[in-house]
């Protein structure tokens, strides 16, 4: 009787130890699913901000031409 009663106790702690990894291991890919999202995220905004300061550098450098240009036609007309 006592075996038994065992046998349904090593049962029990084997199916909780069952239920519990593939509880976990279902937590987990969860888990790496929203990490691949936040990078994929990451990489983007990085993109976006790396496009912006190409932007500005642009436009800096249209002004500076600009200005040249000004300062000679200025220089021309004196």
């Amino acid at each position: 009787m006592n075996i038994n009663f065992e046998l349904f106790d090593a049962g029990y702690i084997f199916a909780g130890f069952v239920l519990g990894t593939i509880f976990c291991l279902f937590i987990i890919s969860k888990l790496k699913k929203e990490i691949k999202m936040l990078k994929r995220q990451y990489e983007k905004k990085s993109i976006g901000a790396d496009d912006s300061s190409l932007k500005v550098k642009t436009l800096e450098n249209k002004i500076a031409t600009l200005e040249a240009a000004l300062k000679k036609q200025m220089e021309n007309n004196s």
